[in-house]
């Protein structure tokens, strides 16, 4: 019998290691054994860090950003130089988080982007329709990593699609393509971002967020805040709502080809989809955790944390946590959904939580009355990365009775 923490040949309790093979493929099993035997894990990669799993810590030390401040950077690899990117509002913490908060949260709230909901259908069935007539598909290339950059790009933006191919496959490398090869992606995105910044301040107002970005906030020093917060502010936006969503979505996929009795379900009843998009973002959270440097020494769970550790709070774990619901791996269509700590919690809970909903539940409804009898071919396992903070589906194959074409899409 192995010892506690010991899963797939490594000691997740004291060398836990969020890009390791290890937790990659004992991902489910190991979230599991840190939320009930070892709430702070430690990890010896990047000089060290904690990882805290349960609901009650990652919900205190959220909060708390006194405490555990995310200005020193999110991820344990994460380069904090001055003059480098870094992702605003995510990096920065109140009052000047709480006045970019107030800045862009009206354009994120249901009511706001509910006039985005045929756009998303739109961009759904164009996807779709590429598709379509072959009876199968590489479900994330083709789909899930497609339309969360549509959306974002052509819809938020108004960027031309016939502008999109070069954006989107930058912005899919900076997100989820080899680690050598993503520093000059992100290098690329933060060009397209600059040169869009520019042309807009020279336009028009359009009323929507990017006015906001232009338009900025006072600075803590009481002055405007400086251009570059702006573009970092742009980053985020996008780096927040993209890989997430695509996530998000593979994962519904691959969950109802896995669950018939749910996907007969939401079939049936359309007023069950809603919730199983909550459950899906719960149980098959795309963060896994999310980054704070300590402030002070303190103690998580009891363990000591010195002045300067690095803390991950795990969104993931958190959002699975036992003592928070009952059979918390199962996607329950008739929970009544508690706050999705997916989503993180206090103050820098995602801004963008309403639109990724929006998206998941609209390309779920465009699937069902498309390709209703999708499923995954005999023998076949979807491939999954860990890439730091996020999970990743990077490939999931699915087979279905081949369509027609719409005609209509972008």
């Amino acid at each position: 019998m192995s010892a506690p923490g010991f899963i797939g040949g490594r000691d997740h309790f004291n060398d836990f290691d969020l890009d390791s093979p290890e937790f990659r493929d004992h991902y489910d099993d190991v979230l599991d054994e840190l939320l009930d035997k070892c709430p702070v894990a430690h990890s010896n990669a990047f000089g060290g860090y904690w990882m805290v799993s349960r609901a009650e810590d990652v919900r205190r030390c959220a909060q708390d950003y006194g405490t555990f401040t995310n200005t020193l950077g999110f991820e344990p690899n994460r380069s904090n130089e001055e003059g480098g990117l870094k992702l605003y509002p995510l990096e920065i913490d109140p009052p000047y988080h709480t006045r970019w908060r107030s800045a862009l949260g009206p354009y994120f709230s249901p009511r706001a982007i509910r006039s985005r909901e045929a756009n998303i259908r739109e961009q759904a069935n164009y996807l779709i329709d590429t598709f379509i007539e072959n009876g199968s598909c590489e479900f994330v290339d083709e789909f899930a990593a497609q339309l969360p950059g549509r959306v974002f790009f052509g819809s938020f933006l108004g960027v031309p699609f016939s502008e999109l191919n070069a954006i989107q496959k930058a912005t899919d490398t900076a997100m989820r393509g080899a680690a050598s090869e993503r520093a000059a992606a992100w290098g690329t995105v933060a060009e397209f971002l600059t040169s869009y910044l520019k042309s807009r301040e020279s336009e028009p107002p359009r009323g929507d967020f990017v006015d906001a970005v232009l338009a900025g906030v006072t600075a803590d020093d009481g002055e405007p805040c400086p251009w570059n917060h702006k573009l970092f502010v742009m980053i985020d936006m996008m780096a927040g709502g993209l890989g997430t969503t695509s996530h998000v979505l593979a994962s519904i996929a691959h969950h109802l080809a896995t669950h018939p009795g749910d996907r007969e379900r939401v079939m049936r009843d359309p007023g069950l989809r809603p919730s199983l998009v909550e459950e899906v973002i719960r149980v098959y959270a795309p963060i896994v955790a999310v980054g704070r440097t300590a402030t002070r020494d303190t103690e998580v769970a009891g363990q000591p944390i010195k002045e300067g550790d690095f803390v991950m709070l795990s969104q993931a774990a958190a959002s699975r946590d036992p003592r928070l619901v009952e059979e918390p791996r199962r996607v329950n269509l008739d929970r009544p959904a508690p706050v999705n700590l997916a989503f993180s919690y206090g103050p820098h809970r995602c801004i963008g939580a309403h639109v990724g909903r929006l998206q998941a539940l609209a390309a779920l409804e465009e699937i069902l009355r498309r390709i209703p009898d999708f499923a995954i071919p005999d023998g076949y396992t979807p491939v999954y990365s860990n890439s730091s903070v996020a999970r990743n589906m990077d490939e999931l194959k699915l087979a279905f009775t081949p369509g027609n074409r719409k005609g209509d899409g972008a």
